[in-house]
């Protein structure tokens, strides 16, 4: 997965599975979450989203044939970035566990700041052996915490 996006949905939605995860936002009016409760939530935003950018991936790329690079990046930005943003967001409307909230923050932060990254050069996310990947800190904080569909590099 580190290494060039050689096959175009394991290498992409390995990396992508994992940005698309956050944390809670405390500064909303909604009763914390249980931290069960917030890592199930949030797993399955993740997990949802993965699926669609695997689904959208299937219809893009075929495993015969490894896509220009010109092609991954469309993809990212047309598909990934988007799917990405909106899980990233999603997650950040749940209410934090009570005393988690600054953890949970820093996952949301970490995601953010990687996929405005992605946004800015979209082959951060298709040819990570210019840099890593940008989504690494990120990853670990969510699969520390719980948000092991969010924080997985296994494609889902």
């Amino acid at each position: 997965m580190r290494a060039r996006f050689v096959v175009p949905l394991a290498g992409l939605v390995a990396v992508l599975a994992v940005a698309g995860c956050g944390g809670g936002d405390s500064s909303s009016s909604t009763a914390a979450l249980s931290k069960s409760e917030f890592l199930a939530q949030g797993n399955t935003i993740c997990e949802k989203g993965d699926k669609a950018i695997n689904e959208a991936g299937k219809k893009v790329f075929t495993q015969s044939q490894a896509p220009s690079q010109a092609t991954q990046e469309k993809f990212v930005t047309d598909t990934v970035i988007p799917s990405i943003q909106s899980q990233i967001d999603a997650i950040d409307a749940l209410p934090a566990p009570s005393g988690d909230e600054d953890q949970v923050q820093a996952i949301v932060d970490a995601a953010q700041s990687a996929l405005d990254k992605a946004k800015q050069d979209p082959s951060l996310i298709t040819d990570q052996s210019q840099g890593g990947d940008p989504f690494a800190q990120a990853n670990k904080l969510a699969n520390d915490y719980g948000l092991t569909k969010c924080g997985s590099d296994s494609g889902g």
